[in-house]
């Protein structure tokens, strides 16, 4: 068997892979452990630094702690040999190709020896290239991140000197201020960009720097600058200079209730900075983002650094239409005091006309509104210091030489602030739950707010409550979102007529997928069959799609709404049946996956069809790939049932559930069951509408175990009457669970499944009502009967290659042998069981408790709390509130024979309380056990 390909990332961003894929480090502890070591390769790291780092207060046995921290990681990493203990502490074994920071340090060496800096650039190039664009907070200790921090930043800077000894201060300029901003206290940051001004021309700025750098260091160190900042200084009061030129300002009046937007403020002053060459940067977005708001208060700030003029044009009115390349630079040669009879007639003679008038002057032009880049190429600058801030809809990919800034929806409080500055503060703090869903029904879009909050001040008196009851309805929201000179609709009608006809069905065709994001592919399906990638850069193009990170994408809330008015004028049923096939495809090998380690009824299979095979390439992990398409499959089988397809929604629903159930979120996997149950009754169906029934109450365990018994008990009537023996069995073997579940165990309906079962095909149904049967066994005291029974069962599922019903077997075995006293019996059952768990988070977790419960009854409190404590954070993860809270029992069984008995009893109370408000009360008993002891012992 291959070695596993490893890579782990600490440059910015802490990551693990092996083979291409994520390793998943669930625990904090477990993150600062392995970070730690990584930050020290191939050395010794003592284990007091270790646990320094990882634990904030030092457990009482730190020894014995880190040393089970260390063998999870060994067993999460799935490598022994990857972490090794040392005299004194422990060491990573790692390669160079494996590890991000060994290969930065030898690219370091690498460029230190180069000799020709050409060759130095380009490997400090790939050297700070393997650090994260965007970097988060590191599970390391303050000093480790500070040490790594210090590596990037003597490596940039060095990268940068040798950038201003090449000529390409232009270029070193906007991550300068970004670095004294972030670094104000490294003086050499605050030289570099002295220096790089002080080549490109720029004295005052480079003068205004300097003071700034004095200001920060007096302020924060209480000293002056030093010798390199103050020949810089004396150097550029020598080479100052200002020439003449009779400034125009046409900026519009900024918006006082602009609100946030600093973060994208600070970056367009970055790149708006004053350069030797002209910079150009759009600014896009969606409709209503307020993307001229924007700009408009980015060029009032930078009025100071463009002395030589400000002007304004504005490329669409509502009334007049776009404005054409002629027209703009007729607009901007009158702006720079050429008199209109002296404006040539032709558009090349006006472009160069306005070039030789911006030459080498320092005039910020704001362009509004560009449909195309041909409409404002001829009015570029050629020459200078200009700069022009340019606002679209698209990102006009193909302006050239031009920086993109694309403008989201406000965040955090933004519309709030913006609500409140329209309306008023009272009006806000009365009805704050309100204003805040007014925020989330407009998508927090500037647009939106700013209509809702004009309607609001028409009347004072009216209640936030009211409107917010207006948008909640999507089929009128856009109609709502509407007032005098605004509208959204409108605005998103622009866009969409400037898309091709197949952007246009692309983005009709998006109603068909989940609005929390789908992949390329899916789009491209219900377009036109292909792989979605050319739609996709359409509409992103366009900011009508949002990109998820990955190859995901999504449409914001008031963009889906339009979409899906636009799509209610056409037959969506082909691009439909395209995507089903496709899924239906998928979840066949899903299912064959999913097979060995489900106990779910077979799939339905329509009489009369076969199963959909598309020639599709093989998924490297159908049940990764299941959980990524969790919303779009769900999303899919709510549409199939929308269009009466219902037999398709449950056959897709049979194939991927099971895997989508690792997951947890059953409440939305029994809402599926339900939107099914609903439109097979509506067709006349039974057997589908009770077999997805059926699902809805497995769904429906982890929350409510009484209204699942209900329905068990409803589809095996159901079943009984429709001679569904298989689906029968089943249902029986539910209502017996949940009955045990209960405390009030079964036996008579227990036996009666395993009955039925015994004369069918079904032999994983037979052994599963096998398994209850025994379980219900233990709860009538017959316990040797119950082993005989497991045992028996155990040789029938070793012939079935199904490790998950296999491993639930051996459990049942462990938990018998534990109510007979064989604790070593059982500690063996729990071993034959490990190596079947087949990645199901679910049987890790219910292995894990058992083991507790094992470890406890052998004395090893410390160990069982561990088990239980990682038990609990699974089924806390996958959303399995019923299984969490019967973790937490045994936790506290654990803790209260370590002697930490407050712990305990609080752990018991909170368990119990919460299973018996989700009806299961067979632990009851053991909780109230546990609580009486304490109870006593106080």
């Amino acid at each position: 068997m291959a070695k596993a390909a490893w890579r782990f990332r600490l440059l910015g961003r802490f990551s693990v892979c092996a083979d291409g894929e994520p390793v998943r480090i669930r625990s904090r502890l477990h993150q600062t452990l392995l970070a730690t070591l990584l930050a020290h390769p191939d050395q010794v790291v003592p284990a007091d630094d270790l646990v320094d780092a990882i634990w904030h207060r030092r457990p009482k046995n730190a020894s014995n702690s880190l040393h089970v921290l260390v063998k999870r990681l060994r067993a999460a990493l799935g490598d022994p040999d990857r972490v090794r203990a040392e005299p004194g502490g422990y060491r990573i074994v790692v390669a160079e190709d494996e590890l991000d920071l060994l290969e930065f340090t030898t690219l370091l060496a690498k460029a230190r020896e180069a000799g020709d800096p050409a060759a130095e650039r380009a490997l400090l190039a790939e050297a700070l290239g393997l650090w994260s664009d965007e970097p988060v907070p590191l599970p390391l200790s303050e000093a480790d991140r500070r040490e790594l921090e210090e590596l990037r930043l003597t490596a940039l800077s060095r990268a940068i000197a040798l950038d201003l000894e090449a000529g390409r201060a232009a270029e070193a300029i906007p991550e300068l201020r970004r670095l004294t901003q972030r670094h104000p206290l490294r003086e050499s940051f605050w030289a570099q960009l002295m220096r790089a001004l002080h080549q490109i021309g720029a004295q005052a700025e480079a003068l205004a720097v300097y003071a700034e750098a004095r200001a920060v260091l007096a302020e924060e160190l209480g000293v002056e600058p030093g010798a390199e900042l103050r020949d810089l200084h004396a150097a550029a009061l020598s080479g100052d200079s200002s020439g003449e030129w009779a400034p125009v300002c046409q900026l519009p009046s900024r918006a006082e209730d602009f609100v946030g937007r600093e973060d994208v403020l600070e970056r367009l002053e970055q790149l708006l900075e004053p350069a030797e060459a002209a910079r150009v940067v759009v600014v896009w977005g969606q409709p209503g983002v307020g993307k001229s708001t924007l700009a408009v208060e980015a060029a009032h700030r930078l009025r100071e650094r463009y002395p030589d003029g400000q002007w304004f044009a504005a490329l669409y009115d509502r009334h007049a239409g776009r404005t054409s390349a002629h027209e703009l630079l007729e607009q901007l040669l009158l702006a720079s005091g050429v008199p209109a009879g002296q404006i040539p007639a032709q558009t090349g003679a006006r472009a160069a006309a306005l070039r030789a008038r911006l030459a080498d002057r320092r005039v910020l032009l704001v362009l509004d509104d560009v449909a195309e880049s041909a409409q404002i190429a001829p009015a570029l600058p050629g020459t200078g210091r200009c700069a022009v801030l340019v606002t679209s809809r698209r990102s006009l990919l193909d302006l050239p030489n031009a920086r993109r800034v694309r403008v989201d929806p406000l965040r955090g409080d933004g519309g709030i602030d913006l609500l409140t500055r329209m309306i008023g503060g009272a009006r806000i703090a009365a009805e704050r739950a309100h204003a805040e869903e007014l925020v989330r029904l407009c998508g927090a879009l500037p647009l939106a707010l700013r209509i809702a909050g004009a309607r609001l001040s028409l009347r004072p008196e009216a209640p936030l409550a009211a409107l917010a009851q207006r948008l909640r309805d999507e089929r009128t929201r856009l109609d709502e979102l509407a007032v005098e000179g605004m509208e959204v609709r409108a605005s998103l009608s622009l866009t969409y007529r400037g898309l091709s006809p197949v952007a246009q069905t692309a983005l009709r065709r998006t109603a068909l997928l989940p609005r929390t994001g789908f992949p390329a592919w899916a789009l491209g399906a219900v377009t036109d069959g292909g792989d979605g990638d050319r739609l996709v850069e359409a509409l992103t193009a366009s900011a009508l799609l949002e990109p998820r990170g990955g190859d995901r994408y999504r449409t914001h809330d008031l963009v889906a709404l339009y979409a899906r008015d636009l799509a209610a004028e056409e037959d969506s049923r082909p691009a439909l049946r395209r995507l089903l096939d496709v899924l239906l495809s998928r979840g066949e090998e899903v299912y064959r996956e999913a097979a060995r380690w489900t106990e779910e009824l077979q799939p339905y299979q329509p009489p009369g069809t076969t199963p959909v095979r598309l020639d599709l390439p093989p998924l490297e992990c159908p049940a990764g790939w299941a959980s990524a398409e969790r919303d779009l499959l769900l999303a899919a089988i709510d549409q199939a049932c929308s269009v009466g397809w219902h037999a398709d929604a449950a056959r897709l629903a049979d194939l991927v559930i099971p895997a989508l159930h690792l997951g947890g979120g059953f409440d939305q996997l029994a809402a599926a069951r339900q939107r099914i149950a609903e439109a097979a009754r509506a067709a006349g169906d039974e057997l589908v509408a009770w077999r997805a029934d059926y699902g809805r109450a497995e769904a429906s365990l982890a929350e409510d175990v009484a209204e699942s018994e209900r329905t068990f008990v409803a589809c095996a009537e159901a079943f009984d009457r429709l001679g569904a023996t298989t689906e029968l069995v089943y249902s029986l073997t539910g209502v017996a669970f949940c009955r045990m579940m209960r405390n009030e165990p079964d036996l008579e309906t227990a036996e009666r499944a395993v009955r039925i079962a015994e004369t069918g095909e079904d032999r994983i149904a037979y052994c599963t009502a096998s398994r209850t049967l025994a379980q219900t066994l233990q709860q009538h005291d017959r316990v040797r009967e119950a082993m005989w029974v497991l045992k028996k069962t155990t040789q029938e599922a070793l012939k079935l290659d199904v490790p998950s019903l296999t491993a639930g077997l051996f459990r049942e075995m462990a938990r018998t042998a534990l109510l007979l006293g064989d604790t070593e019996a059982a500690a063996s059952a729990c071993a034959e069981a490990a190596p079947l768990l087949s990645g199901n988070p679910h049987d890790e977790g219910w292995l894990l408790q058992l083991r507790s419960r094992v470890e406890t009854a052998q004395g090893r409190f410390a160990e069982a709390a561990a088990t239980a404590r990682r038990s609990h954070e699974i089924f806390t993860d996958l959303g399995d509130r019923r299984a969490a809270a019967s973790s937490l029992i045994w936790l506290a069984d654990a803790l209260w024979h370590g002697g930490e008995r407050t712990e305990a009893a609080a752990l018991a109370r909170q368990a119990r309380d919460a299973l018996a408000a989700m009806g299961s009360t067979i632990l009851a008993p053991q909780a109230e056990h546990i609580l009486n002891r304490v109870g006593r012992s106080a």
